[in-house]
């Protein structure tokens, strides 16, 4: 594994249900994005927030751009690991990368990365505001 990954990070360990599988019994291309916001929602939490509270204080976090390096497959009823990071913030945006490692994390098997804008409630961008920059410090 990447022994240079970004910080702050966190890794949240999951179980890979039958409805996340395609036909073949393993994860579905498609679902890996739904895990990268698991892993977001994971770091932001382990940092004492919430997005629900990120929210509340009237800033959105819309993805607006993702990537997805499939390198092995994780299958069905395997733990998964769903390591994130944050790689970087600009005056408007974040931005996360993920590792997807096997039970024992002794091997990737997918790596991604999002680019989120900040926005306000009516969907402005808006600056990174100083408590949410201080909570990824």
């Amino acid at each position: 594994m990447k022994a240079d990954f970004p910080q702050p990070s966190c890794s949240l360990a999951h179980r890979v249900s039958y409805g996340e599988t395609d036909a073949m019994g393993v994860v579905y291309y498609a679902n890996y994005l739904h895990l990268f916001e698991r892993g977001r929602s994971e770091l932001i939490r382990s940092l004492g927030f919430s997005y629900a509270t990120v929210e509340e204080r009237g800033i959105f976090l819309p993805v607006r751009e993702a990537a997805c390096r499939y390198l092995a497959p994780a299958r069905y009823d395997e733990i998964i690991h769903i390591r994130t990071g944050l790689a970087g913030q600009s005056r408007a945006s974040l931005s996360f990368v993920y590792e997807i490692t096997n039970a024992n994390q002794s091997a990737v098997l997918t790596r991604g990365s999002t680019q989120h804008a900040v926005v306000n409630a009516q969907g402005k961008p808006v600056r990174v505001p100083d408590w949410l920059s201080a909570l990824f410090g």
